[in-house]
């Protein structure tokens, strides 16, 4: 008998997981503590994970959060290197292109 995670409790378990990561290089001194890049340890394993969930599910939802996830994560990643205002247009020309597939019922709104 097998199981499936529902996408709450895969959520969850990659939040978890990322805490804990983030937990043991920061408290082990493999990087010094920076507040942006806590967030990225954050939203970045959870907007791939959406987007994984996304592409398994074929939901339009999913893609724009997980869009939304991975801009965050980009934005705080590379503050210092890049504009927050291109991370911006970059999440709005995808979530663009993603509800166009919606609506041309590629993928399936939920």
């Amino acid at each position: 008998m097998s199981r499936v995670f529902k996408y709450n409790v895969g959520a969850v378990i990659i939040l978890t997981l990322s805490l804990g990561i983030a937990a043991i290089v920061y408290g082990g001194g493999f990087l010094p503590f920076n507040l942006f890049t806590l967030i990225v340890w954050l939203s970045g394993p959870f907007g791939v994970y959406t987007l994984i969930y996304a592409v398994v599910s074929k939901e339009a939802n999913r893609y724009f959060w997980s869009m939304i996830y991975l801009a965050i994560a980009a934005a705080s990643l590379f503050y210092d290197a890049v504009n927050p205002i291109v991370v911006l247009g970059v999440l709005l020309i995808s979530l663009a292109i993603i509800g166009s597939l919606a609506y041309l019922k590629v993928i399936k709104v939920k």
